[in-house]
């Protein structure tokens, strides 16, 4: 009995030391894959493309934000001025297409081939010449203008030995001899117009009568056609400048309008209604909520067992809950590495930096907390 006492307490003793080792074993591991780090989050500096004078900041420091609240408003009366501008120019050049692809209207080319007409009518009768019943005309009407200069001459003729014996008057006299000149003057007229028409039409009035009437022709040609490609193109062209000149001006006043870009803090608002804003300055810092991190330091004898996607919990002071997280980031290079590397002690002390994302911080965590991260 004693020997088999003795048996089973050697037994026992064995199985207490084999469990007491596993436990501390298990302890020492899972003291091992605990991390401290500090929980982090993606500073956003927001600002506007254009800039302007500040109309409204609708925010303050420490005010919690959600994704598209307005931060802060520029003025835009001159960006709406030039953006009605730039619809008008728009909607001309459109108008001027329009009109390019319907080509002319009906009447138009009418009156476009009426005009040819015209002028080939006038350019055939200066290449015809005078026809031989307008000469013919013109050589009755001198002669009638030559008689009755003549008849003129002899009564003012008679009208001088009148007024010699003083049996008219002065201004029968007067009468007599004006008379005589505008006969003498109407037969001049018409002997100059015989002549003209006797010569014919001179080659330069004939040149130019061709020359309207090719100009005329042509135009008739181009309603009937209508517009040219190129023509259309360049039309085309302008509609297009002026829509991307408004799509401009609209990016434009979009850019007036600074929205949070994800739900967050705001830590630092650096302007206030009234300042005067270049383009491209940061006015508002805010702290992202929907992505928050641990960092924390791996030495480079546990960096085998980490890796990307890794499951983790993680435990901030303060708080009775546990997050759960996974390893998001696994950093490239060493940090924290003594001047020499020797032994494996000194190895413990060459730290790679993790990432790991808290799947489910909501609006709990802040960043700058301290966490205790265990990786499973």
């Amino acid at each position: 009995m004693k020997r088999r006492a003795l048996v089973i307490g050697v037994v026992v003793l064995v199985v207490a030391g084999i469990a007491y080792w596993v436990y501390e074993a298990h302890e020492s591991s899972r003291a091992r894959y605990e991390y401290s780090g500090t929980v982090e989050t993606r500073e956003i500096q927001a600002g506007s493309k254009v800039g302007g004078r500040v109309t409204e900041v609708p925010v303050e420091e420490g005010q919690f934000v959600h994704a598209g609240a307005t931060l802060v408003r520029f003025e835009v009366d001159d960006l709406i001025a030039r953006r009605k501008e730039a619809l008008a120019q728009m909607g001309e050049a459109q108008a001027s297409l329009d009109k390019m692809l319907r080509g002319n209207r009906p009447e138009e080319i009418t009156e476009a081939n009426e005009a040819a007409q015209a002028q080939k009518a006038a350019y055939e009768a200066a290449r015809n010449g005078p026809r031989q019943q307008d000469i013919e005309q013109a050589r009755a009407e001198f002669a009638a203008a030559q008689a009755d200069a003549a008849n003129g001459e002899r009564f003012f003729e008679r009208m001088q030995q009148l007024i010699a014996h003083d049996t008219i008057s002065r201004q029968q006299f007067d009468d007599a001899r004006n008379r005589r000149d505008s006969a003498a003057a109407q037969a001049k007229a018409s002997q100059e117009r015989l002549a003209l028409l006797e010569a014919g039409t001179r080659p330069e009035d004939i040149a130019s009568a061709q020359a309207r009437y090719q100009q005329a022709e042509a135009a008739a040609v181009l309603a009937r056609r209508g517009y040219r490609k190129e023509d259309i193109q360049a039309a085309r062209a302008q509609v297009a400048a002026a829509q991307a000149a408004v799509a401009s001006l609209d990016v434009s006043l979009r850019e007036a309008q600074i929205p949070a870009p994800a739900d967050g803090l705001i830590e630092t608002v650096s302007v206030r209604p009234g300042d005067l804003v270049p383009a491209g300055r940061v006015v508002v810092t805010m702290l992202e909520a929907s992505q928050l991190w641990v960092r924390i330091y791996v030495p480079e004898t546990d960096l085998a067992r980490v890796h990307i996607g890794q499951s983790a919990t993680v435990h901030v002071d303060g708080l009775s809950r546990e997050f759960h997280g996974h390893v998001g980031m696994v950093s490239a290079e060493a940090e924290f590495l003594p001047r020499n590397v020797q032994t494996p002690d000194d190895r413990e002390h060459q730290v790679f930096g993790v990432k790991v994302y808290v799947d489910d911080a909501g609006n709990v965590l802040k960043s700058g907390m301290s966490a205790t991260v265990r990786l499973e």
